[in-house]
């Protein structure tokens, strides 16, 4: 019960951090803080052991410090490299490069459907609400972390940590 729990959790956080960047362009901290402390209790009720818990841990480190590079650099918002390192986490060792693949397939077609949309005209209706109208506006921002949202959805349930929690 507590393993269907924290997944639905998981997947939650990880659709409230999307709906956020779509609506205002930001991912506020305490989602990814939210993700980063589910994941210990996510790893014990898996039965992570001592070589579990520290590629679960360096594979989230390594993504944080790529984030922050990426961040640095002035392609992605830091709410968008927090995140990535927060899913990053559940990933492990055997499923970080599907999550990579997976991120930037759908940014990919995020930002193909983005430039298709700013270049249709939208009824002023809908240009009238504040978030369509700055997500429609050229020159503006990716909502990167649907990307990463989706990437999460998309491989967390072939992880090692995913089969420990349904096993149980």
């Amino acid at each position: 019960m507590f393993e269907t729990a924290i997944l639905s959790a998981i997947a939650l956080a990880m659709i409230v951090a999307a709906f956020y960047d779509v609506t205002t362009l930001t991912i506020p901290n305490w989602l990814s803080l939210v993700l980063v402390g589910l994941f210990p209790a996510a790893g014990i009720l898996a039965g992570f052991g001592p070589a579990d818990w520290v590629w679960h841990l360096a594979i989230g480190f390594a993504a944080l410090c790529a984030g922050i590079a990426v961040f640095a650099f002035g392609f992605a918002g830091g709410g968008d490299a927090k995140l990535f390192a927060a899913g990053a986490l559940y990933m492990g060792f055997a499923q970080i490069g599907q999550f990579v693949f997976a991120v930037a397939l759908a940014g990919g077609a995020l930002v193909l459907c983005l430039l298709i949309v700013r270049r249709v005209p939208l009824p002023l209706a809908l240009l009238s609400r504040p978030w369509v109208a700055r997500l429609y506006q050229k020159g503006q921002g990716v909502p990167y972390g649907v990307a990463i949202a989706i990437g999460a959805l998309m491989v967390l349930p072939q992880t090692h940590l995913a089969a420990g929690l349904t096993q149980l």
